[in-house]
């Protein structure tokens, strides 16, 4: 699965379990709206996502894809001027 395939999961699963922490707030007296359900599945979904985008590189890692950027370096190591 790619990574971003994970990640939009993630999201997706987020913004449903914000949903239903939303519905629960309701049924115990928080009323807070339209406004509220957009607040809580909108935040729940962005960590949702980051979660994702974590265990995705780990797997990614396990599976031998390199995760971080090539940095070309210049001259040698360890030269002072």
């Amino acid at each position: 699965m790619s990574r971003l395939r994970i990640v939009l999961w993630g999201v997706a699963l987020g913004a449903v379990w914000g949903a239903l922490m939303w519905g629960a707030f309701e049924l115990m007296g928080r009323e807070s709206g339209a406004r509220g359900l957009v607040y809580l599945a909108f935040t729940i979904a962005m960590i949702g996502g980051g979660v994702a985008a974590v265990f995705g590189a780990i797997g990614a890692k396990r599976d031998g894809e390199r995760i971080s950027p090539r940095v070309p370096r210049s001259g040698r190591r360890g030269r002072r001027s």
